[in-house]
């Protein structure tokens, strides 16, 4: 069993940007942004916001989310504008083994532009230098090339495909697994000096 220092999504800051707790406001940018665009949800487990109704309610439910310490969900706000433009989340994990499994999406006009990597590369960071992950994981549906590049990126190593059940799309995928255990992740960043 795996120690987790369980303190939740706590605040901080990239070269570029603020990863924070949802708040009340943040309805209109999630769907403005994000959520109501088909390009951005088409590999996604959720579907596509129809109306701004819908990213309410996905804002209150990341509201309460972000409340709790064994929940680690960040809105990525641009430090230059205050703008919402998308979310990082760890989607699934085992306080047990001390399995995360990270997920995000953010909107097509930031697409290409190295946020997500800059983003992702923090909160892997805070999941095991802070709150003492011993493996994080992500995967993604083999046509989404742009979320594998990141995963690559940030340091996960590819694990292989296997067919996963979207239930909300009521579709099976084949998606690309990729992981990192805290030692190699240590090994990776963590440089010692003589």
């Amino acid at each position: 069993m795996t120690k987790l220092n369980l303190i939740g999504a706590q605040p901080f800051e990239t070269k570029r940007c603020r990863l924070r707790s949802f708040k009340k406001g943040d309805e209109e940018f999630i769907y403005n942004n994000w959520a109501s665009s088909d390009n951005v949800t088409k590999y996604l487990t959720w579907n596509t916001h129809k109306t701004p109704e819908d990213s309410r309610l996905w804002c209150e439910y990341m509201m309460e989310e972000s409340a709790k310490l064994d929940s680690f969900r960040w809105g990525i706000e641009l430090a230059e504008t205050g703008e919402l433009i998308g979310q990082i989340d760890v989607v699934a994990l085992d306080k047990d083994k001390g399995v995360a499994e990270l997920g995000w999406c953010i909107g097509e006009k930031w697409w290409n532009k190295g946020i997500m990597t800059e983003c992702a590369e923090a909160v892997l960071a805070y999941l095991i230098f802070v709150i003492g992950f011993s493996q994080v994981r992500a995967c993604h549906d083999v046509d989404n090339l742009a979320s594998g590049r990141v995963m690559e990126k940030v340091g996960l190593r590819y694990k292989g495909e296997r067919q996963c059940e979207v239930p909300l799309k009521g579709i099976t995928v084949t998606v690309k697994d990729y992981s990192i255990t805290n030692e190699q992740w240590y090994s990776d960043n963590i440089r010692l000096r003589k």
